[in-house]
């Protein structure tokens, strides 16, 4: 059933991660039964991530500036315009959307999709703009619940999924070096300056690996300079998915000593080539989808140790680690298939949609921003008053 001018609104911030690629899954792998589809990308202002690489399938976007010293109600009025040209579903991923419904009415009901913690903070904040939550891991949800009893009927529990690249034969790597991947954005927070360390570790220990690092981010050069005496690391940045996952193939294990994670769409994709992660033990997804030796392993969190002493582990035992290999990929085979897992979420859209009830955030009406903040006062003055106290 088709229906004109109503449109599933997808937001997010432009950055080159998880979430944009779980998004871009959404809208790809949408089936056969969903509404339209559209894709608005927040630049802020600032932002030192490595912006998003979008599959050419994606229709062009629209983007949205969002700047510091712009008037707020200026700035989210102007995505609030960009949002009411049709009726539909918004699909919420970060604060600034939420943000704008406080203030502005738009025709749409919000989804909000609960990704980690960070998101978990912002249902308690904008509770009551969002009609529907959706969690992809049962930490998440659970957590929901907890904290919204009287709306359990308003919180899903949908895992998401990846599309399924043709993988090669997973075969017993007896001899040679173990090919150690880190896929992810290059931050502090994925644990990457751990990775030299765990290395040091498996030198001092006679235990010789190849590193494949991936991916780019804010701390890339930082990085790459502790590693400028290694020879056994490559670093490399992968246009395309396809590309990414043409890397992923040859790797034995993905090492991710993250901080903070939900569910990493990365450990997603390197388990669906049968690469086995070793990954920090953090509640959410990852205790979910990683069983200790079945297919990976979880490791106290900032325990380098406890990671190296996995890797070699695997590296001396070539058997188990073929066989935590195969169980790694059945995993992600069995349940977290784009093709199977993303229409779920576009039926609940769809549901939620042909429900007549008003969007929630129409009841709600606050203030945002601070004194230099008001539907009033033209942007170039706000723009002028804080250009003079940032100089300051």
């Amino acid at each position: 059933m088709k229906h004109k001018n109503s449109v599933v609104s997808h937001v997010i911030v432009n950055n080159m991660g998880g979430i944009t690629s779980l998004v871009q899954h959404l809208i790809i792998y949408k089936g056969d039964y969903s509404l339209e589809q559209s894709l608005i990308q927040l630049d802020i202002n600032g932002n030192l991530n490595t912006p998003a690489k979008l599959d050419d399938r994606i229709k062009p976007t629209e983007n949205q500036i969002i700047d510091s010293k712009n008037n707020w109600y200026y700035t989210f009025g102007q995505l609030a315009k960009k949002l009411s040209s049709e009726d539909g579903i918004l699909v919420s991923n970060d604060q600034y959307d939420l943000i704008m419904l406080q203030a502005f009415n738009i025709p749409k009901k919000v989804v909000q999709i609960v990704h980690d913690l960070y998101n978990l903070d912002l249902s308690i904040k904008y509770h009551d703009c969002i009609d529907v939550f959706i969690a992809h891991s049962l930490f998440i949800s659970d957590n929901l619940k907890r904290i919204f009893p009287h709306r359990i009927a308003d919180i899903h529990f949908i895992p998401y999924g990846i599309p399924l690249y043709p993988s090669s034969t997973i075969s017993i790597n007896e001899s040679k070096s173990l090919n150690l991947l880190f896929l992810g954005r290059h931050t502090a927070s994925k644990g990457i300056f751990d990775l030299i360390k765990i290395n040091q570790i498996l030198v001092e220990k006679c235990i010789y690996v190849n590193w494949i690092i991936l991916g780019n981010g804010p701390d890339t050069e930082q990085f790459k300079k502790e590693w400028e005496n290694e020879p056994n690391v490559s670093f490399r940045h992968p246009p395309t998915v396809s590309e990414v996952m043409n890397e992923i193939k040859d790797c034995d294990i993905l090492v991710l000593p993250t901080k903070f994670e939900g569910l990493p769409v990365a450990m997603l994709e390197a388990m669906s080539m049968g690469c086995v992660p070793i990954v920090s033990n953090l509640e959410g997804g990852i205790q979910e989808l990683v069983e200790d030796n079945i297919n990976g392993y979880k490791c106290t969190l900032d325990d380098n140790e406890l990671f190296a002493e996995k890797i070699i582990y695997l590296h001396l035992n070539r058997m188990i680690l073929f066989q935590l290999k195969q169980n790694a990929q059945e995993k992600i085979y069995k349940y977290y298939n784009a093709s199977i897992q993303m229409p779920k979420y576009q039926k609940l859209f769809l549901h939620l949609f042909e429900n007549n009830s008003s969007p929630n955030h129409h009841s709600v009406s606050r203030k945002i921003g601070s004194k230099l903040d008001q539907f009033w006062i033209p942007n170039f003055i706000t723009r002028l008053f804080r250009k003079n106290i940032y100089v300051k």
